[in-house]
């Protein structure tokens, strides 16, 4: 077999020349890489480490917002529904031996600032595109690999002995998350389940912050200023707004000024 068909929109081709499958959209292959990409963050004592340290959290898809998102439902293995039956927590997509780090293409989109940094209190860093220089850790795969989400309009099973099936169960989402132009990368955890990854922060392209983080948060703005100060001094630094004439959000750069 050298291509699956998900559905009218998406299919799973093998390359001739590496052996890798790669996806297809209406008939187009799929970018393998992004020219940006986006991480939004929440405000919190966490992810404000991982600034000032630049590492990102390696999550177990346990954790995401979305229960289908990585659900073992997606591989069809009639030797497994007997353990599925038995399992004792409704969570489905428990991937402890894996770590994945979610980003997107884009950065002006509403309803992302307002769900993923807590209404605007938050901020998201711009690296050049999946030219991200991840530094893993003795207990982590070296390798790891960038790859873009996609959302078919319905989900399907795939046997769980084709070669691809791991590779469909970690980037398929329902339809209606595809506002989120979403790209991952995903890596396998050793024995220790070392989840911090950290990055080259010379790969940060850009520092954007939400407008209510200065107007509710101030403190928090002028350490996240100095933490920009110290790690990569050379960043522009956006403020983001709702545009006070248009219906769209407005980028307000505040450094370098």
């Amino acid at each position: 077999m050298t291509e699956f068909k998900i559905d009218e929109e998406y299919a799973i081709i093998k390359e001739k020349d590496t052996g890798f499958w790669h996806y297809s959209q209406n008939g187009v292959m799929m970018p393998k890489k992004a020219e940006k990409a986006f991480k939004y963050y929440s405000l919190n004592i966490n992810n404000l480490d991982s600034l000032m340290n630049s590492y990102f959290h390696l999550s177990n898809p346990a954790s995401f917002n979305d229960p289908f998102d990585c659900n073992i439902n997606l591989l069809d293995s009639p030797e497994d529904i007997q353990t599925i039956n038995e399992m004792t927590t409704v969570k489905r997509n428990n991937c402890s031996n894996l770590g994945v780090v979610s980003m997107t293409e884009i950065v002006d989109n509403h309803v992302m600032w307002a769900l993923y940094t807590d209404n605007y209190h938050g901020f998201a860093i711009e690296f050049k595109g999946t030219e991200v220089t991840v530094i893993p850790s003795a207990d982590q795969t070296a390798g790891g690999t960038f790859v873009k989400v996609i959302y078919p309009k319905k989900l399907v099973k795939v046997k769980k002995e084709y070669p691809f099936a791991i590779q469909y169960m970690l980037t398929t989402k329902l339809k209606h998350w595809e506002y989120e132009n979403e790209w991952r990368f995903i890596t396998t955890l050793g024995p220790k389940k070392d989840r911090i990854l950290h990055y080259d922060p010379e790969k940060v392209k850009g520092l954007y912050i939400g407008h209510q983080m200065i107007d509710n948060k101030p403190s928090a703005y002028r350490l996240i200023l100095s933490i920009r100060a110290r790690v990569f001094p050379d960043v522009p630094v956006y403020v983001v707004y709702p545009h006070p004439n248009k219906l769209e959000l407005y980028f307000e750069k505040v450094l370098p000024k």
